[in-house]
């Protein structure tokens, strides 16, 4: 079943409107949470009167940061003590580590903090009461733009971060580099802004918690990426041991790495739980989704490339500086430092690689994680440099980028910053790419466009990534009495088909069909462990994890089969779903299933951290109106190494996705705010615009794909 076609399962359920996801679970007798959110980006909490509010209709509490901090439930932990030790500072100090409140404390920090929560009866009697609660603010100067944040005299978020800096960092070997650019016959120079998005899943955010006073377990629906990891965050912040903690994660419309940090409305809502003894709901409007889940990008990086006078790459130095928003969010700088310092040569061989950054804090809604962090930013600053330096010395972009490239018989090959690239063949990829987007025959419709009045443009770009995330996964099978295989897993689906791709490895591995398995909803006391989904990680981890699991469940069932069979266990075999005596015998898993005094199961924790490195060429053709400047993608090529694929066309289907949001942040994506009040100016779909289909090509990924040696599946 690996590498086969099948279809989607559960796609028809969400295609019909049948999806559950988190604001369609509701409680017997539950409330209704609004927060009361900051007005100014930059402000002094004077006052917060409540009592006006509190008399309204159908109001059950207000509460405020003084009242979670009576019961010790008032901060996050950001991480940076656990943590932060493996990023230090140039100077070998720590990063700063601001508090991190559930609700605001005497300040607030940008437009949309929650200051306040309020319970009622409805949402619209929460609102309602929400919009009364009168704030007192002593304005203060804001500061957007990390370029300004940093410059003597800006405006101060906080006292631990002195110029507003959370780190200053560095790695590679800078006086190797230095020397490096030294020695070249030429170095270009390149500046480049990477603009700040928003992930704007289809789903708002929305939660819902609820607290048995009896057992003194909380319980919480929410979308995210790791229903472990939130259960462990939640249960610090509302210190109770993770045991009193269940988290579930239903149908999840899309995260992108923005669903993968402990937002302060969660533990708000489970602490107002207890507090009032009813569940609490809470689902975020578009508009506050904007305001409050965590955005994306927002970097100002200056690359420099020297090379030799036959145009290999001698030295890369990369120093610039990254927005994190208001606040370290827990996950923030840790992908875009290493994950933007592991990709920077790209595929090409470049013998000296530096990288300096500094993170830095404005009066913006915090930047986390979103899709492709830190690579994204890696290989557009070095296929443009590369670009810019086939044009400073003459040379062809193409020819330019082959000479550079990494071989085939390199593999594994080790990069100055760490990486170990797992396998490929970068210049098959161009070759296909090429080939398929007819790049010969470019230069003649460029000269047809010309003469109906357009520009044409073409671009090649190749990329790699590392994937895989933090170490290890859990997996878990076991195989009921009607011989159904159920799978349990610490990856959690946001829209990438896991229960099709989990279903296909446990076909395979077992030798049966995928109509006898069944996946577990992620939920924590039904899985026992677990990291979650995010950095391309599930199939690397997971999957490995389940291979491992049904090795594991077919070893625990060889004695009971053995005895089924009359046979010595060292005589059995496995295969199809069956275990094979002599004779000609075999018994089917349901009947060792049946025949078991305990569960016939099996689970597996790896530790494995190997890295793969998916890979790929794109090529982007367009076309520009000179006259009203509408840019029209009239062609993509897509040709990725993703190493086996397990579901070619969930692989395309994540393939033409990304692209979708590679041609959003190009063209039309931008978040903005005001560089002199801090307010967001693209707030909605009216100011931030996305792509449509109407303005997107036929995309067309094609497959060439080469195992990765890391792990036993091959996938990347």
């Amino acid at each position: 079943m690996i590498g086969t076609s099948i279809q989607r399962v559960g796609d028809r359920r969400l295609l019909t409107g049948a999806g559950r996801y988190s604001d369609d679970f509701n409680r017997p007798g539950q409330t209704y949470a609004a927060f009361v959110r900051a007005a100014l980006a930059h402000a002094d909490i004077v006052s917060i009167d409540r009592e006006a509010a509190a008399r309204m209709p159908g109001v059950v509490g207000i509460f405020t940061h003084d009242d979670l901090a009576a019961t010790g439930n008032a901060e996050i932990s950001t991480g940076i003590a656990g943590r932060g030790a493996g990023y230090p500072n140039r100077d070998g100090s720590a990063m700063a580590n601001p508090p991190y409140h559930v609700l605001a404390r005497d300040r607030v920090r940008y437009g949309g903090e929650a200051v306040a929560l309020v319970i009622a009866e409805s949402p619209e009697a929460a609102r309602d009461a929400a919009e009364a609660v009168a704030v007192d603010y002593r304005p203060r100067a804001a500061v957007t733009g990390a370029d300004r944040a940093v410059l003597p005299g800006s405006p101060q978020l906080w006292p631990e971060a002195p110029l507003n800096t959370c780190y200053d960092w560095a790695d590679g070997d800078g006086a190797l580099v230095a020397q490096a650019l030294a020695k070249s016959d030429h170095v270009t120079v390149l500046d480049v802004a990477i603009g700040r998005v928003v992930p704007a899943f289809m789903e708002p955010r929305a939660a819902l918690a609820d607290f048995d006073a009896a057992t003194g377990r909380f319980e919480i629906i929410a979308g995210c990426q790791g229903i472990h990891g939130l259960r462990d965050k939640l249960a610090a912040c509302l210190s109770v041991a993770p045991a009193c903690v269940r988290v579930l994660s239903p149908d999840v419309g899309g995260a992108f790495g923005a669903r993968s940090v402990l937002y302060p409305e969660y533990p708000a809502l489970a602490w107002a739980a207890r507090r009032v003894g009813r569940a609490v709901k809470w689902t975020a409007t578009r508009g506050e989704d904007f305001l409050t889940s965590t955005q994306g990008r927002d970097s100002i990086l200056r690359g420099e490339l020297g090379l030799d006078r036959e145009g290999r790459f001698l030295g890369l130095r990369v120093s610039g500086i990254a927005d994190m928003g208001a606040r370290h969010t827990g996950n923030g700088p840790y992908s875009v430092m290493r994950n933007l310092a592991r990709m920077l040569p790209g595929v090409y061989r470049t013998p000296a690689v530096c990288l300096e950054l500094r993170g830095v804090f404005t009066n913006t809604v915090p930047v986390s994680s979103y899709r492709g962090v830190g690579r994204m930013e890696a290989i557009y600053l070095m296929e443009r440099l590369v670009d810019q330096a086939a044009r400073e010395i003459g040379a062809d972009r193409v020819e330019l980028r082959r000479l550079n490239l990494v071989p085939p018989d390199a593999m594994p090959y080790a990069t100055p910053m760490g990486s170990i690239y797992d396998s490929g063949d970068y210049g098959s990829h161009m070759d296909k790419a090429m080939a398929a987007a007819d790049w010969q025959d470019f230069p003649t419709r460029r000269a047809v466009a010309a003469r109906a009045g357009r520009l044409r443009g073409i671009g090649l770009a190749n990329y790699i990534e590392g994937a895989g995330g933090g170490a290890g996964e859990y997996a878990a099978l076991r195989i009921d009495e009607n011989g159904v295989a159920h799978i349990g897993a610490g990856c959690v689906d946001q829209g990438q088909g896991h229960a099709t791709t989990l279903r296909q490895i446990a076909a395979s591995q077992l030798g049966i069909e995928v109509g006898q398995i069944e996946v577990c909803a992620s939920d924590t006391d039904l899985i026992a462990d677990g990291v979650g989904t995010n950095a391309s990680r599930s199939m690397v981890r997971a999957g490995a994890a389940l291979v491992a699991a049904a090795d594991q469940l077919i070893e625990t069932g060889r004695r009971q089969a053995a005895a089924l069979l009359q046979a010595d266990a060292d005589a059995v075999s496995y295969s199809d779903g069956r275990y094979h005596g002599t004779a000609g015998r075999a018994v089917e898993l349901a009947e060792v299933a049946r025949a078991m005094d305990v569960a016939f199961q099996a689970a597996v924790r790896t530790d494995d951290d190997a890295v793969t490195y998916p890979n790929g060429c794109h090529i982007c053709e367009v076309e520009i109106d000179p006259e009203t400047g509408a840019v029209e993608v009239v062609s993509f090529i897509a040709v990725d190494d993703v190493g086996r694929a397990i579901n070619p066309p969930i692989v395309h289907g994540q393939s033409q996705g990304g692209i979708a949001q590679g041609i959003g942040q190009a063209l039309m994506e931008c978040g903005l705010f005001d560089p002199e009040t801090g307010q967001l100016l693209s707030g909605s779909f009216l100011d931030y615009a996305m792509p449509r289909a109407e303005g997107l090509p036929s995309l067309r990924p094609i497959a060439n794909d080469f195992p990765s040696p890391t792990n036993t599946l091959g996938v990347k």
